[in-house]
């Protein structure tokens, strides 16, 4: 597979972007997006990428360096399974939905206490 070149530039104003790629040696010319249509492309982009990586065997994610967004707007809700929809507003995905069957929703309240308990034991410091 050829070496791929990628230029992402946004615009002065923050409304557009434009972005450029060719193969190595060819010549690249530029699509200029909207936001709406970066993030449809987003969009579409990960969808594909679902496909790509279904089925393949998923590593498991303890121990592996993630994005992190700090503070996120969040949102929770009784979920058409027995679970819970956790919706989280992603800077770079949008809102971003996840199902959880109850048996996980209450391994993962479990594991926040313990969290809780652990900081709430922690000495304070001051400056």
């Amino acid at each position: 597979m050829a070496k791929l070149r990628l230029g992402i530039q946004v615009s002065e104003d923050r409304r557009s972007v434009a972005i450029e790629f060719a193969a190595t040696g060819q010549t690249s010319s530029a699509v200029v997006l909207d936001l709406d249509q970066l993030s449809n492309l987003i969009k579409v982009l990960g969808q594909t990428r679902h496909r790509m990586v279904e089925g393949l065997p998923m590593p498991p994610l303890e121990g592996q360096t993630v994005a992190t967004v700090n503070g996120p707007s969040w949102y929770i809700q009784v979920a058409q399974l027995d679970g819970s929809l956790l919706a989280f507003d992603h800077p770079a995905f949008g809102a971003v939905g996840f199902a959880i069957p109850r048996q996980e929703i209450a391994a993962m309240v479990r594991i926040l206490n313990n969290h809780l308990s652990m900081l709430a034991d922690q000495p304070t410091t001051r400056n």
